[in-house]
């Protein structure tokens, strides 16, 4: 993207914001300031290869006709077609057996939906990016998928992998989730229908080999691997994430006065922890050296590369 800090800087702030850059810089100004010149992992995470191959598999899964053998089967060699393209290194639950099963596992579980898939041209995922009143600024995203439900009306689909056993405590926290709000924010845009509500369809890794064995002996699924819950949003909730999505914009765009992107105060974000992987750009932020007077090559690293490219994920869908 900026090869170069002043490339950055003349640039001036983003018009045009999604959940990634918002998060990334609430959790860590100088964070976003690394993430927005496009640094970017050399070797993108297993978990980020997972879930974006567990997503095609699911879009197979979902809009190809026929026979539940025929579903699963084609949904199976696309995803595990995406895991090899994509370069995926297995990596603790992140492998392509588990990816194969949990497929498989799933097809099981859901069979039949209530519900149909909306998925023009036979493709779930729907991007979008919509003024936010008031502002020159835009909000943007990818929504999985989004489904019909008679007797409801629309309802986003977030499919999530999760790292850990399925619970209720697990679940509670797609409550307080701004991307959800986002989500239903940006399929009320989108269609001009107030959405139902976003089905969180929720599919846990934590596949063990035992597991896997007692299915192929005796076809019993494994426990708390599928959960999905309802989340709703009000009007005072959606009128509340837009006032504090401005304000989170607001922040960003006052670091191109005052150039400053000051560190966060939480080292976990930077070092990590239980469940928590450490900064990409932790190495960085050790140096005694601002980042803006850095060169090129004191910025990349064995395990930092350029982006390339724009970032402009919500428009992927359109390639």
């Amino acid at each position: 993207m900026f090869k170069t800090d002043e490339e950055m800087r003349s640039a001036g702030p983003p018009e045009r914001y999604d959940n990634t850059m918002l998060t990334t810089s609430d959790s860590c100004m100088r964070k976003f300031y690394f993430f927005w010149r496009g640094l970017d992992f050399k070797q993108k995470p297993s978990y980020f290869t997972f879930g974006s191959a567990w997503q095609r598999g699911q879009e197979v899964w979902y809009t190809t006709p026929g026979e539940i053998e025929d579903r699963l089967g084609a949904a199976i060699t696309a995803a595990e077609q995406y895991w090899e393209d994509d370069g995926g290194i297995e990596n603790n639950n992140d492998t392509k057996e588990n990816l194969k099963y949990l497929l498989m596992f799933y097809a099981i579980e859901y069979e039949t939906e209530s519900w149909q898939i909306i998925a023009p041209a036979g493709k779930m995922e729907l991007g979008f990016e919509f003024p936010i009143e008031g502002t020159p600024y835009y909000l943007c995203g990818a929504i999985d998928g989004y489904i019909s439900w008679p007797g409801y009306g629309l309802l986003v689909l977030e499919n999530k992998t999760a790292g850990v056993y399925l619970g209720d405590s697990y679940m509670s926290q797609w409550s307080f989730s701004p991307q959800v709000t986002q989500y239903f924010w940006g399929l009320g845009k989108a269609t001009g229908e107030e959405p139902f509500g976003v089905l969180m369809n929720i599919a846990s890794k934590k596949l063990t080999k035992k597991a896997i064995q007692e299915f192929k002996q005796n076809m019993v699924l494994p426990e708390n691997i599928f959960m999905r819950n309802l989340e709703k949003r009000s009007r005072f909730q959606i009128e509340e994430f837009e006032d504090h999505t401005i304000a989170a914009i607001r922040e960003i765009v006052r670091e191109w006065d005052r150039w400053l992107w000051p560190k966060t105060k939480d080292h976990m974000q930077c070092s990590g922890g239980i469940g928590k992987s450490p900064c990409l750009f932790k190495r960085l932020c050790l140096a005694d050296i601002h980042p803006w007077e850095m060169e090129e090559q004191e910025l990349l690293g064995p395990e930092i590369k350029w982006r390339g490219e724009k970032w402009e994920p919500w428009k992927r869908g359109e390639k």
